[in-house]
């Protein structure tokens, strides 16, 4: 299951999202796409999910939501703050 570490706190609006990493110290920011990629994940939708709801909310193709979910949430789980995801292989 995808889901934010235990220590951040999170806060969206219409505007984008900030999470303070409570145990770092650090705050990051994000634009009003990845807040929507935050409440999402604050749902508790699975990838699947997460990648469809986008999709419709943002009125974007479903191969073009699936490449900027994915995009945000290694770059969540390569700063720490995003449990549960696996980064997949790019086929050769």
């Amino acid at each position: 299951m995808l889901r934010l570490s235990e220590n951040l706190r999170s806060m969206t609006d219409a505007n984008g999202g900030v999470l303070l990493d409570l145990c770092r110290g650090q705050i990051f920011r994000c634009n009003a796409t990845g807040a929507i990629v935050l409440e999402l994940l604050a749902r508790g939708l699975n990838q699947t999910q997460l990648v469809a709801e986008f999709s419709k909310l943002c009125n974007v193709p479903q191969a073009c939501a699936s490449e900027d979910v994915h995009e945000f949430l290694t770059t969540l789980s390569r700063l720490g703050l995003l449990q549960g995801h696996a980064p997949r292989r790019n086929a050769e």
